[in-house]
């Protein structure tokens, strides 16, 4: 049998390089060297294509993309791929670009009746005085969070309006985008991790994210030495209706082959804060650990998603 030729994308300029380069560490180890044959293409920092020309000389078979944030998750590179008819795993160009952008994301979500924490978008060269009467609305705290950021980085709370301007002025400097602040609900913050198959969409587990403060921060993620989300406590009537959820928030934004599907729950009240497209995939991530507990380990994992798209 002739071996599937595999391209790995991993690297990139994002501010989420380093945990992408840890997720194509682990994808390398986990393919079944028996099954394919395995090439690992590091995007460098600078941007620059020679990457790019080689991906279209090589034409593997699929593409995994261990990439995260920036034109890696936002839909360009899986335009690129569509446009060179390269079969690549995971969501396309819409569903990519509509959750890369968190108040787009919530937009549609919303009109879906899934129901979203209260929120206001600021927009850069805008003056925080222009939100104050949607800021007071809502009420202190806050979570502010770049809008079409990952992995929880430029994250912060702000309980009055000096240190909002204060993560308003750190987001917009460092990481040059719109800022999101949205109702800080104290709840238990779980993900559900999705995967999809020619059987349907379904839920592989419900996960409690373990962490340590207030919030789920780019450090709590990057740095752990334990798996970022255990099997859920949560009653098993809550876990199917966040199954529920969290499947109809995927179809309605339009993903493909798999994601996580971020919640807070508070009160019986079930609150979907993102959508990521392309989660980390590191030893620790949420989605190996998911497969873990459905006794699926995450090489059948990968065998799986890569049917799914060549079948």
């Amino acid at each position: 049998m002739n071996k599937i030729n595999v391209a790995i994308l991993a690297g990139g300029s994002s501010v989420e390089r380093e945990i992408s380069l840890k997720s194509c560490e682990n994808i390398a180890a986990n393919l079944d060297k028996e099954k394919y044959d395995i090439k690992i293409y590091e995007l460098p920092k600078d941007g620059s294509s020679q990457w790019a020309e080689q991906l279209i000389k090589d034409r593997p078979d699929i593409v995994l993309s261990a990439l995260h944030g920036g034109n890696g998750e936002n839909g360009s590179l899986q335009g690129f791929l569509h446009c060179l008819g390269i079969p690549f795993a995971g969501s396309r160009v819409l569903s990519s670009a509509l959750c890369m952008d968190k108040k787009t994301a919530k937009t549609v979500m919303t009109a879906a009746h899934i129901q979203v924490p209260a929120d206001v978008c600021i927009r850069r060269g805008k003056r925080l005085i222009d939100y104050a009467e949607e800021i007071r609305q809502i009420g202190f705290p806050l979570i502010v969070k770049p809008n079409r950021g990952g992995s929880s980085i430029g994250i912060a709370v702000a309980n009055n309006m000096a240190e909002l301007e204060a993560a308003v002025n750190n987001i917009v400097e460092k990481y040059d985008d719109d800022v999101l602040a949205e109702k800080y609900i104290q709840g238990q913050e779980i993900t559900c991790a999705v995967a999809e198959s020619k059987n349907g969409v379904e839920v592989m587990a419900v996960l409690d994210v373990n962490k340590s403060g207030d919030i789920f921060d780019y450090e709590a993620k990057s740095q752990s030495s334990t798996p970022l989300g255990d099997i859920s406590n949560m009653p098993l009537f809550m876990q199917d209706m966040v199954k529920a959820i969290a499947v109809k928030t995927y179809n309605e934004l339009k993903c493909r082959g798999y994601a996580c599907v971020d919640m807070i729950v508070k009160d019986e009240q079930i609150y979907v804060i993102e959508v990521n497209t392309l989660p980390g995939l590191t030893d620790k991530s949420l989605i190996p650990r998911a497969a873990q507990i459905c006794n699926v380990s995450f090489g059948e994992f990968l065998d799986r998603l890569i049917e799914f798209e060549l079948s």
